[in-house]
């Protein structure tokens, strides 16, 4: 009996293991939103919302498409891309979306394919470091707009940041990872542009630091740090670079690998891009701060 009712328990152990593994499984987006023209609802259970670009989708997800409504989807494993087009209720199933009513799901190609290899897409994630403000004060910080917790590809980066009003003077200071200081200047101007004789060590760690005094006395100031991506990664964001009449799914892919890979300056400027074209998606105006 003993032996018998440890096995029917153990047998209980795994089964509920299996269960609990099934519900964090299914609780794993599937897909992700990579565009879409018109109206869309997202349901996933009992909770329904629009549907909006970067919106996640997990298995079993419906979104019900309303006439006239276009989304493009791509898959997170294999990168397999969707196009859902209304009226119609899509299912997300594990691996493909299946057509309820209406409009069957179109296959498209695979995304970030130009790369040469297979990338995995992951779901964004808000945190644009480019935009943090680390000054000691409230209210005395200066908005960093380049060259803050990124990677950059430009072997001669531009230090940009956003003035608190016009006509001030700004005494800017870049150290190497060892703290010591590099370069210092003064400038008018809410950018800084290294001397052409001064070349930056590849995935070296920098810090930099801008400040300035107002004319009542306050003073502003803020901290950045970077690295120059290796030419291995420069030359892979190259070749997967979107042409210029690339459509705004395949600029929403190529933003995400970016965001992936720690280059979000880069990424901010195909980000901006999409949100001047698709107006009021709330992940967007998260992911560019603005």
């Amino acid at each position: 009996m003993n032996n018998k009712l440890g096995v029917i328990l153990r047998h209980g152990l795994v089964l509920a293991l299996l269960a609990l593994g099934a519900d964090v499984l299914a609780a794993e987006p599937v897909a992700m939103v990579t565009d879409i023209e018109g109206k869309a609802v997202l349901s996933e259970g009992k909770d329904k919302h629009d549907l909006t670009i970067l919106s996640e989708l997990k298995p079993g997800a419906r979104v019900q498409l309303e006439s006239g409504a276009r989304v493009a989807v791509v898959y997170l494993v294999s990168g397999q891309e969707y196009e859902l087009g209304g009226p119609a209720v899509i299912r997300f199933n594990a691996s493909q979306p299946e057509a309820l009513s209406g409009a069957k799901p179109k296959k498209g190609g695979v995304a970030l394919a130009k790369g040469g290899s297979t990338i995995r897409i992951k779901p964004v994630v808000v945190a644009q470091a480019a935009i943090v403000m680390r000054s000691s004060a409230p209210g005395s910080r200066l908005k960093l707009v380049s060259l803050s917790g990124t990677k950059t590809l430009d072997v001669r980066p531009v230090f940009q940041w956003q003035p608190p009003q016009s006509g001030l003077h700004y005494q800017f200071e870049l150290m190497d990872d060892t703290g010591k200081t590099i370069a210092t200047a003064t400038t008018d101007d809410s950018f800084l542009e290294l001397p052409t004789q001064m070349q930056l060590k590849e995935e070296a760690d920098y810090t930099w630091m801008v400040s300035t005094v107002l004319p009542d006395g306050a003073k502003y100031s803020n901290v950045g740090d970077f690295s120059i991506a290796p030419p291995a990664l420069r030359e892979q964001a190259e070749k997967m670079r979107p042409l210029n009449q690339a459509t705004v799914s395949e600029r929403v892919e190529y933003a995400n690998w970016l965001e992936q890979m720690e280059l979000r300056d880069e990424a901010r400027k195909y980000w901006k891009s999409v949100a001047a074209e698709r107006q009021g998606h709330p992940r967007l105006k998260e992911i560019i701060g603005d």
